[in-house]
């Protein structure tokens, strides 16, 4: 296999996969984007009203013109027709139904093939911008409780409002360890990956109160989640606190970084076939000698100590 120097390296990634990235990706958005900045210019100008309003529907039209040529028309007969509705309905009350019950009727039409099937599938945008997770938050994470929650957003979402919700009636140490059985049951509950969610149930309860009990002592905005702007914390941007939240991001990612080592890329194909054991699990933090264990033991000696 080749190998590549750093300047090599660096020289590929940039000619094999930046570059063309953001050279395709201009192809496509050049226009829009210049006809954004002509607009704001224009609306930045002491100009009047009507001629605002009439050069943003001319680069609005332009710019339908451009992606769909003269299948815009169904674009722009949708929005007359929505116009049309709300008029006729304007002293109704139930304007909103109408409203929704028009446009299902025109979208059933358009998917029942009244347009071409490619047309179609460009215009009703089939690729939904639909959140899944956050890598910033789990690359660079504040805390363990913000890694776990922006992982895997419909997933977090869906256990926080459907299992630990319901189970806060138990306590919330409890609480937070049904929710992560749940979570290792719905991931197939093989037993590393077990072991890994139940002890990030641990690392992220006394991570969450030994923050909670810190900012409660040094009245500061060192909470496991970002406070909100009218908290009524002292201390909020002053340099303590921003080393006190690097120290625990610092944590976060040694957390991760051994909780990680149970998957190893390097394994053999027999353990790889059979599924990482109970075996191969206490091993591989055996080597590690528990390192994230004890932090975590040690971090909540240290809750009780200053409570």
């Amino acid at each position: 296999m080749a190998t590549f120097s750093r300047q090599e390296f660096f020289q590929q990634l940039l000619q094999g996969c930046l570059l063309p990235t953001v050279q395709q990706g201009l192809d496509q958005i050049w226009l829009l984007l210049t006809i954004c900045f002509a607009c704001r210019l224009l609306w930045r100008l002491g100009l009047p009203s009507y001629l605002k309003h009439a050069s943003t529907v001319a680069g609005g039209f332009f710019s339908l013109y451009h992606f769909f040529q003269l299948h815009m028309v169904w674009v722009v007969l949708l929005s007359l027709l929505c116009y049309l509705v709300l008029f006729l309905c304007r002293h109704s009350s139930h304007r909103g139904v109408f409203l929704s019950v028009t446009i299902l009727i025109y979208l059933l039409m358009g998917e029942m093939h009244m347009v071409d099937t490619v047309t179609w599938h460009k215009m009703r945008g089939a690729p939904w911008d639909l959140t899944v997770s956050r890598p910033l938050n789990v690359e660079l994470p504040r805390s363990m409780v913000e890694v776990v929650t922006s992982w895997n957003l419909p997933m977090s979402y869906w256990l926080n409002n459907y299992v630990f919700k319901n189970a806060l009636r138990l306590g919330t140490f409890s609480a937070v360890l049904v929710t992560y059985a749940a979570s290792a049951l719905l991931h197939g509950f093989s037993f590393h990956l077990a072991a890994v969610l139940l002890s990030l149930a641990f690392i992220t309860y006394v991570e969450h109160v030994l923050r909670k009990r810190l900012a409660q002592i040094l009245s500061a905005c060192i909470l496991s989640k970002r406070c909100l702007p009218d908290c009524s914390h002292r201390h909020r941007l002053g340099l303590g606190v921003r080393a006190l939240n690097l120290l625990f991001g610092a944590l976060a990612v040694f957390h991760l970084a051994y909780l990680g080592s149970l998957f190893d890329v390097d394994v053999d194909d027999t353990t790889e076939e059979q599924g990482y054991g109970m075996a191969y699990t206490v091993h591989k933090w055996s080597e590690l000698s528990w390192a994230s264990h004890w932090v975590t033991f040690g971090c909540w000696i240290f809750y009780r100590l200053i409570g």
